[in-house]
């Protein structure tokens, strides 16, 4: 079963965004305040102890919780300034292997087969080449998940000359997703994941609309799933 959000649900979404990145906004300084402080007196205290000991696995273990809050609190953020694309001429493929690059360690710690075809013909193109990347990124590392132990993540590159874009399918072999939450996924806070915080489709898809592209996914229960990334040349 194939999916894209609907245009005409686009001005509804943001205005949604907007209502709850307000409310974020207002909790963010609150909230990093403090964890400056707790990651301030946190680095103090491990200089405290040998670094080999023991205690530094708890050390690392509590810093990489303070990073993942404040990534958390990004999120929130950008769903109420919403950075505009600071467009440049790039590389299309170079960009594809260099988010490809990052995302491998990761399919390693999860025993994930990534695989790349990248067509040589790939153009330049206007983009925000960190905010594509990121797009690229949270799609591949989501597969990553998805395929879990033992599984594969294949990322295709190419040049569609008959419509004029740049197509990107990122595809794995999990569980797929069943038909009736398809429609969910692109929505904010949705999330299957335990940790997750259910924006980065809903932000991946709002940088993609904001490029002039689109964000197709196709799933089938028990094989996988596949989303597109569909950009324009010009």
């Amino acid at each position: 079963m194939a999916y894209s959000f609907p245009e005409e649900d686009r001005e509804y979404l943001t205005e949604k965004l907007a209502i709850v990145g307000e409310l974020a906004a207002g909790m963010a300084h609150e909230i990093r305040n403090p964890l400056t402080s707790i990651r301030g007196f946190l680095q103090l205290l491990q200089t405290k102890f040998d670094p080999q000991a023991l205690e530094q696995e708890y050390f690392a273990i509590m810093f990489e919780e303070l990073d993942r809050i404040n990534n958390i609190i990004k999120e929130f953020l950008s769903l109420s300034k919403p950075s505009q694309p600071q467009l440049q001429i790039t590389p299309f493929g170079q960009l594809v292997a260099e988010a490809l690059l990052l995302a491998e360690q990761e399919a390693i710690m999860h025993e994930v087969k990534l695989v790349q075809h990248l067509a040589p013909d790939l153009p330049l193109l206007c983009l925000d080449p960190g905010q594509i990347k990121q797009v690229i990124l949270n799609l591949t590392s989501n597969a990553i998940q998805a395929a879990g132990p033992g599984g594969k993540v294949i990322v295709t590159s190419y040049l569609d000359t008959t419509t004029g874009q740049v197509v990107t399918t990122v595809e794995d072999n999990g569980p797929g997703i069943p038909p009736e939450k398809l429609e969910l996924i692109f929505e904010p806070f949705y999330t299957t994941k335990e940790n997750g915080t259910g924006l980065g489709l809903t932000l991946s898809n709002r940088i993609v609309a904001s490029h002039g592209g689109k964000i197709e996914v196709k799933s089938k229960v028990g094989e996988g799933s596949c989303f597109s990334i569909y950009l324009p040349i010009t």
